[in-house]
């Protein structure tokens, strides 16, 4: 990075700046300081003999320019004439391990010489390092000539939408920015030569939403050779095996640009390149010697006799650059990051150069790309470049503009940004600022396709400015009173006065039940559907809460709760796409009160809840009707909560058959209203009246009732008298001890004037005038 910034190489430096990239949005996980090296040079291997004392140590005599020295050394494949590292007296590895002359077996070992390992090239070494000939190193040469030692190595996580940063130049770019220093040009010149690359080959795009832009450049006259060592020691340090001078060139353009290249050998390649997707159950080798069943995911590279590479992935073995390689064809491409992503996994492959494509690369940057792997190649091997690039390029993608307020950033910030400060932020990113009037217009480069709106920008200015300078201070939001929405207020005053009677409240989800569905069919008829539902069972919104209340009490029964009282309130959904809110609950199974044995939830004890509930809530003329009733609800003991003579609700007992699917067939008492209608009925207006100073007087009061009459009308007749203050039905029977026809009730009633006490006189003329009008309703007094 230093060779395109100025950055201070100290350690303590190092990591003040990789808190700053931290701070300005690109975390440093890791800094690896690579450690120094000292006395470490170039030396010959002039001879080598087994030492006298030991049967797997050598002696080997070194020349090391300055002198010759004999070192012992235990590695097997020492050779004469070979060059090699040795590290003399004195000298110190990149461990902080010292070398001393020290005897070894009775013979003084005046140096060492070291393998890749003890260098820090690689994590373990068969044995020393022997130079490859063909680098021609002069002896006596200082290694860290040769190699970057002294050097530090940050581990930065790049985030998806920041494909400019894969590479080192890019990082570069955004250490300039956060610094204020300047960023040097890549050096990508070169010399080209006839004649042009398009005359020997040409370029075919199918599908131009695959590959926006694919171009090929042409070189001949190439030696393929090692790299130098400090080529190969930075692809080492980034986690890389060099190969060759180039595929080490194309794989260090990709990690210094973000850009992965491709090298063909030219002379095993036809002239016309056609990009396309594969076709089904098609075999090819890739470079690492694995045959890949192909499909119609995957997009290949081909020519006339087949496939050259899996696009974005990997090169393919019949065109891979060889020893014996004069002329390549090197690729510079941009492919779609689905496609890529899509034919790397049908594949099996998650290459450098996939993972990159599938972040997206940009397109307006293939040229440099291409040029700087050109350069560096001219630089290594002296090769010529022919003239031109061949590039199939159908839309090429323009610079967008986006406009920037000043005053916006400001307020988003909390800080007050001037506007030439803004400006010169910006320009730091290689974003173009111009005035407009009070606004400025930012023309974004091509390879930040992240930067879009004006708050893209805003964040970019934060970014550099420093997030750590952003003043922390608390909300000056001014406090107002709120109001409910009056709904929401009516269906609190519900959940309030069913759980003070003792009942639950549960929440089911949104969607149908369809298990319990089907058994309530004729009240739950159509759903709303969802389109592209999450998971099964999500199909359609509810009608109704009934289904899914008894979801909730089968779930009870399984888990052996042997009763209770349940209910919710909830939106209902119907096919007109009118939403209403709902309450339902359900009674099922055992009461639960002391002393009633195992006593079952019954009809009259969720009248009585629902009677409590219309109270609580100040409503009067509500009737239960016994017409229209949901066949789910058992014959003669369900019926439909009625209102002005409209529907509003249902309340009854589930039918023998559908109960019979819960575990024990338990006693369930339901009920549902419409929140909506009940909170549209006129509220009765609460007179509150000062207690009474006088005793109330009791009298019991057992009737016969026929069957027909119902008990609201008796209750009516009752209360005709003004003096009666409170009806109490304690007792209600039908069987042997009535006569057919029959039905007995027993009634405490509580009788009170407000002026006075009531004599039995009062109370007795009182009832006969009670005993009188019920007679005339068909009633009789039980003796």
């Amino acid at each position: 990075m230093a060779e395109y910034v100025d950055i201070e190489l100290e350690r303590e430096a190092i990591e003040r700046l990789a808190e700053r990239l931290t701070l300005a949005g690109l975390e440093v996980e890791a800094v690896t300081f690579t450690g120094r090296v000292h006395g470490a040079v170039v030396g010959r291997v002039l001879s080598h003999r087994p030492h006298p004392n030991s049967d797997h140590l050598s002696l080997c005599l070194l020349d090391i320019g300055s002198d010759k020295i004999e070192v012992v050394c235990g590695a097997s494949n020492v050779t004469e004439g070979r060059t090699v590292p040795v590290i003399t007296v004195d000298g110190e590895l990149p461990d902080g391990t010292r070398v001393e002359a020290r005897k070894i077996r009775g013979i003084v070992s005046r140096g060492m010489i070291c393998s890749k390992a003890e260098l820090g090239l690689e994590e373990r070494s068969a044995g020393i390092w022997n130079f490859d000939p063909a680098l021609e190193l002069v002896v006596g040469t200082d290694i860290r000539e040769l190699l970057e030692f002294d050097d530090a190595i940050l581990d930065i996580k790049v985030t998806s939408n920041r494909p400019d940063c894969t590479g080192i130049y890019g990082i570069a770019r955004e250490v300039a920015a956060v610094t204020g220093k300047a960023l040097r040009p890549l050096v990508v010149d070169f010399r080209e030569s006839d004649p042009p690359a398009h005359e020997a080959f040409s370029v075919e795009v199918a599908d131009g939403e695959d590959t926006p832009r694919y171009t090929l450049r042409l070189m001949s006259a190439v030696s393929v050779a090692p790299s130098p060592l400090h080529l190969q020691h930075r692809l080492v340090k980034a986690g890389m095996r060099p190969l060759s001078n180039v595929v080490d060139v194309t794989n260090y353009v990709m990690l210094e640009l973000g850009h992965p290249l491709h090298p063909f050998d030219a002379d095993l390649v036809k002239e016309r390149i056609v990009v396309r997707r594969a076709g089904a159950s098609q075999r090819f080798q890739t470079l690492d010697g694995v045959e890949r069943e192909l499909t119609g995911e995957v997009l290949m590279i081909t020519d006339g006799e087949g496939g050259l590479a899996i696009a974005g992935a990997m090169g393919g073995a019949r065109s891979e650059i060889r020893k014996e390689t004069t002329r390549v064809l090197l690729e510079a491409a941009a492919f779609d990051p689905v496609t890529i992503r899509r034919s790397a996994r049908a594949v099996g492959i998650r290459s450098e150069a996939s993972q990159r494509f599938e972040r997206g690369v940009d397109p307006e940057g293939i040229p440099l790309a291409s040029a700087r792997a050109a350069h560096l190649l001219q630089q290594l091997t002296d090769c010529r470049v022919h003239q031109g690039l061949v590039d199939a390029y159908p839309k090429p993608r323009q610079p967008i503009t986006i406009r920037l307020r000043p005053s916006r950033a400001a307020a988003l910030l909390g800080v007050n940004l001037d506007r030439a400060e803004v400006e010169n932020l910006l320009t730091r990113l290689e974003i173009e600022v111009a005035e407009k009037g009070e606004n400025l217009t930012a023309t974004v480069p091509t390879f930040r396709a992240d930067l879009t709106r004006e708050v893209d920008l805003i964040e970019e200015v934060c970014r550099l400015y420093g997030y750590d300078r952003i003043p922390s201070t608390p909300p000056q939001a001014v406090m107002r009173m709120g109001q409910q929405d009056p709904i929401e207020s009516y269906k609190n005053r519900v959940r309030t006065i069913f759980t003070g009677l003792g009942m639950d409240e549960v929440v089911t989800d949104g969607f149908n039940k369809e298990e319990w569905r089907e058994a309530l069919v004729s009240h739950d008829k159509g759903l709303v559907a969802v389109h592209n539902p999450m998971s099964a069972g999500q199909e359609g919104l509810r009608r109704s809460l009934l289904p899914g209340i008894l979801s909730v009490v089968e779930t009870n029964l399984n888990r052996h709760v042997d009763g209770g009282m349940l209910f919710e309130v909830g939106r209902v959904f119907v096919p007109e796409r009118e939403e209403r809110e709902s309450v339902a609950g359900a009674l099922f199974g055992r009461t639960g009160i002391p002393l009633q044995g195992k006593q079952q939830v019954g009809l009259a004890a969720a009248k009585g809840i629902l009677t409590n509930l219309f109270s609580g809530l100040n409503l009067e003329g509500i009737k239960i009707g016994t017409d229209d009733v949901p066949p789910f609800l058992h014959s003669g003991r369900g019926g439909c909560v009625i209102l002005d003579g409209k529907k509003i609700g249902l309340l009854g007992e589930l039918t023998p058959g559908i109960r019979n699917r819960l575990l024990g067939a338990p006693r369930v008492v339901l009920f549902e209203l419409d929140l909506h209608s009940l909170h549209a009925l006129p509220a009765k207006t609460r007179i509150f009246t000062e207690l009474p100073r006088h005793p109330a007087s009791k009298r019991d009061l057992s009737l016969l009732v026929p069957v027909g009459i119902s008990e609201a009308q008796v209750r009516e007749v009752i209360c005709t008298e003004d003096i009666v203050e409170h009806v109490f039905l304690y007792d209600l029977y039908q069987g042997e001890q009535v006569a057919q026809g029959d039905k007995s009730f027993t009634y405490e009633l509580s009788l009170r004037a407000a002026d006075r006490t009531l004599t039995d006189a009062e109370v007795d003329t009182v009832i006969a005038r009670i005993e009188e009008h019920l007679v005339g309703l068909g009633v009789r007094i039980r003796s």
